[in-house]
């Protein structure tokens, strides 16, 4: 199965890119905007000196790829680099599991890793994009001064569609 760019990430119409990145802005370097989101709900978002960053919404980290937009842009003509931030064999994994996206829908863990969650297909669903990402901030954010391997308990999670 060929796969594109396109495949790897979503259409931002429809979406509310100033409100996108409210719940992680305890974790920002600087002011930024997302500039590009991808299928399985990372972004990259440029900040105000113009440097791009990845925001690693599974690891809860934000992390700078590029030092501006046109290094960015050449970044993804890089195999490794898409093969690393947009995991195209993910996404060929859950389209042939069946699992679609709709317009506004990232692939999202039913259960995030952070609180437990595995990374087998099956605690993947889709996700409203701007849902996911908020959700998903919030939960970074709560744990972040948590000792490594602190057990968390008594969580449910909820659909987040």
């Amino acid at each position: 199965m060929e796969i594109t760019l396109n495949d790897l990430t979503i259409n931002p119409e429809g979406i509310d890119i100033d409100e996108l990145l409210n719940d992680w802005a305890w974790a920002m370097p600087e002011p930024m905007r997302p500039v590009l989101l991808t299928a399985l709900g990372d972004l990259f978002a440029q900040g105000e000196s113009g440097a791009v960053y990845f925001i690693d919404v599974i690891e809860g980290d934000i992390r700078p790829v590029a030092e501006d937009g046109s290094t960015f842009e050449e970044l993804l003509s890089d195999t490794e680099f898409v093969t690393d931030h947009l995991f195209p064999a993910r996404v060929v994994e859950l389209r042939d599991a069946g699992i679609e996206l709709e317009a506004n829908q990232v692939y999202s863990h039913q259960q995030p890793l952070v609180l437990g969650g595995s990374d087998e297909l099956e605690n993947y669903e889709t996700s409203e994009v701007s849902v996911y990402i908020s959700i998903l901030g919030q939960i970074h954010e709560q744990v972040k001064d948590l000792p490594e391997g602190t057990v968390i308990s008594d969580v449910e999670i909820e659909d987040i569609e």
